[in-house]
């Protein structure tokens, strides 16, 4: 069996970089949400179900979905413990 690549179009390294750059940007995509979700979760103070650490490692391996079900949980209206009321607000503003 002899395979005859010539007629594809574009050389086959042209291809493997391709996959190469899709795997180092979804490597910096991980790795940059994995750093910003662990620094908010240290910020945040007691993160929801788990340490700050494991919101990272989790970060790490499931990428883009969870970090948003990180956010999901701790900053939109799904996190009832850290919305104001508008009187708590308006007091604020009084002081």
């Amino acid at each position: 069996m002899n395979f005859d690549f010539s007629g594809i179009g574009f050389p086959f390294g042209v291809g493997v970089f391709w996959i190469v750059a899709f795997w180092i940007t979804t490597i910096i995509v991980h790795i940059t949400f994995a750093v910003a979700v662990y620094r908010d979760a240290k910020r945040f103070g007691t993160p929801i179900f788990v340490e700050s650490i494991i919101w990272m490692l989790a970060t790490l391996i499931g990428g883009v979905v969870t970090a948003a079900i990180y956010w999901a949980l701790h900053h939109s209206s799904l996190n009832t413990s850290n919305r104001s009321t508008s009187t708590e607000t308006d007091k604020e503003a009084i002081l």
